[in-house]
């Protein structure tokens, strides 16, 4: 191979690495801005949630705050298969499963809340995708809130956290981009 090959392939090799650079940086800055305006966000969290997806490496920010949304949908629909599991369990007393059903209620509203989100993004409308997403990262606080009142938040509460904070991850980069 002759030295002009080398050097191109060379050449070619460092602008790679070097977008790439660029393009976790995106995640991280997004990530820096997200938990400077909510501190119970962690930045760790965020980075390693929106790095899960793919699609994040060449994301921008409106495409970030799309991803964000679409995890949300993703966890409130497992919770939801969670709490059907939970519902199932014939160790679960009926008081505790009628908070479970109130909860179930929750995670559909934010099914509903954060795929509306998707939607306004998507369509420019971010106003819209701001107060769906807030109703979103609420849910699944009012979920932990109503079974901690009954001291048994332990069931759920992973999952109402981590819904909580990607719903909020996704608010916080459609209130930046408003």
């Amino acid at each position: 191979m002759d030295t002009t090959k080398v050097l191109l392939i060379l050449i070619s090799l460092a602008i790679l690495l070097q977008s790439l650079e660029l393009v976790d940086a995106s995640v991280e800055d997004e990530c820096k801005i997200v938990t400077a305006a909510d501190p119970n966000v962690d930045y760790k969290f965020c980075v390693t949630s929106l790095q899960a997806d793919p699609r994040s490496g060449s994301a921008d920010a409106k495409e970030l705050a799309i991803i964000a949304a679409n995890l949300t949908v993703a966890n409130a629909t497992s919770t939801l298969s969670k709490i059907e599991k939970l519902l199932g369990d014939s160790k679960i007393d009926s008081a505790t499963k009628g908070l479970l059903n109130q909860c179930s209620s929750f995670y559909k509203d934010v099914v509903t809340a954060a795929s509306s989100a998707i939607k306004a993004i998507s369509s420019g409308s971010m106003g819209d995708a701001k107060k769906q997403l807030t109703e979103a990262s609420d849910n699944p606080q009012d979920c932990d809130d109503l079974l901690f009142e009954a001291g048994k938040n332990y069931l759920l509460k992973k999952e109402d956290n981590d819904c909580t904070n990607l719903a909020s991850i996704a608010q916080n980069i459609v209130a930046k981009l408003q």
